[in-house]
């Protein structure tokens, strides 16, 4: 990506509030050379990599990186075959070695199967206990060769320490003999350049013998080694020669062990400064509140309530969300309305948010958004005057956007603010019309700010153009820092100066200097503005009616639907009852036919179908036609009838020939029956309101429906058809609750009308009813 294009979008300034979340000069080195990636897998691997270790610091706390330090010039001095590294050096590898191991036992902790991403990462780190135990064994924490790092330190050290103590305590006898007291100046003993000496007064030192090696500033003292231990000093020098060498070689050789391990070391290395980048943009990530948005390579943008980054990290700040939105046809945007109204910073919230994620950071945006992946991103913000080479802003602005234009590819995003100034706004108009075209024919995708009116009109004129103001309240004159889409802009100029306190002489004489072209071109804006503003509300207004169809097709599909289910249910049914009713009949015909062979009675053939005739009619009642039954244009709405199949009389509400239905009203409920079901009812019958040979008729005087039945010494097949007739009767009558009384006896009958009951879709619950009151002898019904 085009460093230049970065600065002046400000993502230099996002990566420097990145690097203060990282914890070591590692990661900050890496902070500052992240960079935006084209390549939608690596960009994709990042942001999961990132969101994952954000909900892992949310979960289980902050990540043990603490005391990362960046150990790369230890390692290439490790590069060098026989270089030994010092003690302080072996022990920054040590510390990496222990650092990477705590964060891999951080993650085991959190099980294999969480957050695969950051498992494999991790699972790349080394497992170096043997060298650690090593260094361990040889070199204190605080940075001390051990004596147990060999046999032979040990014991040159031991030797080393026998021969200070008899040096020291020579001269510790001398210290505390009396006649030799006047001659010291103080009465310690000291070392000077690796030897035991005393402090002896300078008026004295011819009365001892011995080495003086040192005199104070004054004069006043020397350091004196007395003869009894310049033997004992000369044997510690030798040995402290030999402890170096060995110390030496000790390093020499910890230093070939890690030098053999070189390879994991630097893929450590590499893995936790990756890690340690990958914190600071997980923490910067939660201080924006970033997601990650869907991400395309088809040029779609569409950025929900999208906030500047920087704008965002500034204490205090009030940051209005924006919607940017391009793609499906429209390649760009044109940005226009008055200055500080946010043109300026729309145009870079979108750069600049494009980068971030491009760089794997989640953005501060709603969740839904989409942002295309770019291969380049070119900005042209701001004044660009080259003193140096005597450019003018003009000079400086054309030739970057011609640098820009050749260097522009289909999948390119180029952003460009106040395209075209510097220069008469005729000329300047022309200018970057010509440069959009040629954009255009690139395939870029481009956003642009501007107060020209010429180029608000090249956005109505381009399909693929769409011009966007941002917004203005003319009433208070602030602006609203909001984007409204399908518009064009007015600059307020005079608005803005009128609101600082300009003279308002100088605003009504700049009124009138205003150049009559510019001033049709801004009338012929504010027409088409209103056109636009008339289409769209009724475009709004035909969404509203396509919604509001919608939703009458969707409740009338469901209305249809239930009708199906009922239908269905209704079929179901009465497929149960037609096969129940015919396991009966076999069974009646199966006694039947045994009782005939039993009684090896011969009757004639009228007999046999008069009795097979009771049978039948038995299960499968005839609906006998009792009056004037209902066919085709026998009956009138209006009139009275009866539903013969419950008894029911009412009056005939709607007739439906081709379907042959009809609805009744009755005395409780409205019944939609067939034709073929129903009878007319004569003027004697409904005065006399008396039983027909059908059942009964209900008048207005009639009784209500007794809410008890007794089948008490019926059959089961006997009882059962009752029950039915009395349940539906019940239904008909509105009846909550009704009782069955059908006595105790052997339980046959009273399960048999348990198991039907059960079955009723009329019925709501039954139990056994009160001890007081019958108990098990009656079943009480609750009705739907």
């Amino acid at each position: 990506m085009n460093d230049r294009s970065l600065k002046a979008l400000e993502f230099f300034q996002v990566l420097k509030a990145l690097k203060e979340f990282s914890v070591s000069p590692l990661g900050q080195r890496r902070c500052e050379t992240l960079r935006p990636s084209g390549h939608l897998p690596i960009i994709r691997s990042r942001l999961t990599e990132v969101l994952e270790l954000k909900e892992v610091l949310g979960i289980h706390g902050d990540l043990p990186l603490q005391g990362l330090k960046d150990v790369e010039e230890v390692l290439r001095k490790l590069e060098v075959e026989g270089a030994a590294l010092t003690v302080l050096e072996i022990l920054d590898l040590y510390h990496h070695m222990v650092l990477a191991k705590d964060l891999r036992r951080f993650f085991l902790k959190l099980g294999t199967d969480t957050f695969p991403h950051l498992q494999e990462k991790i699972s790349g780190l080394s497992s170096l206990k043997a060298l650690e135990k090593e260094i361990l064994q040889a070199i204190h924490p605080k940075g001390e060769i051990l004596d147990r790092a060999s046999p032979k330190l040990s014991e040159i050290r031991d030797r080393m320490g026998k021969v200070r103590e008899r040096a020291k305590g020579v001269l510790e006898n001398m210290l505390h003999r009396e006649e030799l007291q006047p001659l010291f100046q103080e009465q310690f003993i000291t070392l000077r350049n690796g030897r035991y000496v005393l402090l002896l007064k300078s008026e004295h030192k011819h009365q001892l013998e011995g080495i003086i090696h040192d005199q104070s500033q004054s004069g006043m003292t020397f350091f004196f080694e007395p003869l009894q231990v310049v033997a004992f000093n000369n044997e510690i020098n030798i040995l402290m020669g030999e402890e170096k060498e060995e110390e030496l070689r000790i390093l020499s050789d910890l230093s070939q062990k890690l030098r053999d391990e070189k390879e994991a070391l630097w893929k450590d290395l590499e893995i936790l400064g990756e890690m340690d980048l990958l914190y600071a943009m997980a923490r910067l990530s939660i201080q924006l509140k970033g997601v990650q948005p869907f991400l395309n390579e088809e040029g779609k943008v569409d950025m929900r309530g999208a906030k500047h980054p920087l704008l965002l990290l500034q204490e205090g700040s009030q940051v209005v969300p924006i919607a940017l939105r391009m793609g499906d046809g429209i390649k760009v945007l044109m940005v226009s309305g008055a200055n500080g109204g946010g043109k300026t910073v729309a145009l870079k919230t979108l750069g600049l948010l494009t980068a971030m994620v491009q760089s794997g950071l989640p953005i501060p945006v709603s969740e839904g958004s989409q942002v295309a992946v770019f291969q380049e991103i070119f900005a042209l913000v701001g004044d660009e005057q080259n003193i140096a080479e005597n450019l003018s802003t003009f000079s400086s602005h054309l030739l970057h956007l011609d640098q820009i234009l050749g260097q522009t590819g289909p999948r390119s995003l180029v952003l460009l603010d106040e395209l075209g100034v510097g220069t008469h706004a005729s000329e300047g108009s022309a200018l970057a019309m010509g440069f959009l075209d040629q954009l255009s024919e690139r395939g870029a995708t481009v956003v642009v700010t501007t107060h020209f009116d010429r180029l608000k009109l090249y956005g109505y004129l381009h399909h693929e153009v769409e011009n966007v103001a941002v917004e203005f309240d003319e009433e208070t004159l602030e602006p609203k820092y909001t984007l409204a889409y399908g518009a064009s802009g007015m600059s307020n100029a005079f608005l803005v100066a009128e609101k600082l306190g300009i003279s308002s002489k100088v605003v009504e004489k700049a009124r009138r200097y205003l150049e009559g072209d510019e001033q049709e071109v801004a009338k012929t804006l504010a027409i088409l503005e209103r056109l636009r503003a008339e289409a769209e509300k009724e475009r709004q207004g035909l969404l509203t009616m396509k919604e509001e169809v919608r939703l009458e097709r969707q409740r009338l599909k469901e209305l249809l639907e239930r009708i199906k289910s009922k239908r269905q249910e209704i079929i179901s049914q009465a497929e149960l009852k037609g096969r129940k009713a015919l396991q009966k009949l076999e069974e009646e015909l199966k006694g039947w036919l045994e009782q005939r062979k039993k009684e090896k009675v011969r009757l004639g053939l009228r007999s046999y179908r008069k009795e097979l005739s009771d049978i039948k009619e038995k299960f499968f009642p005839s609906v006998r036609p009792h009056g004037n039954l209902g066919r085709k244009g026998g009956l009138k709405v209006g009139e009275h009838v009866r539903i013969v199949s419950l008894d029911q009389g009412g009056v005939l509400m709607s007739l439906d020939e081709p379907s042959s239905q009809a609805e009744v009203m009755t005395e409780k409920a409205r019944v939609k029956t067939f034709l073929s079901d129903l009878e007319k009812v004569t003027e004697g019958e409904k005065e006399r309101g008396q039983e027909r040979p059908g059942g009964p008729w209900r008048g207005e005087d009639a009784q209500e429906i007794s809410s008890q039945l007794n089948v008490i010494g019926l059959t089961v097949d006997d009882a059962l058809p009752k029950v039915d007739k009395f349940i539906d009767q019940a239904l008909v009558h509105g009846l909550e609750k009704v009782q069955i009384i059908h006595g105790v006896g052997s339980g046959r009958l009273r399960s048999a009308i348990g198991k039907f009951l059960h079955d009723h879709q009329g019925v709501k619950t039954y139990a056994p009813g009160d001890k007081m009151r019958g108990g098990n002898g009656i079943t009480v019904v609750e009705l739907r």
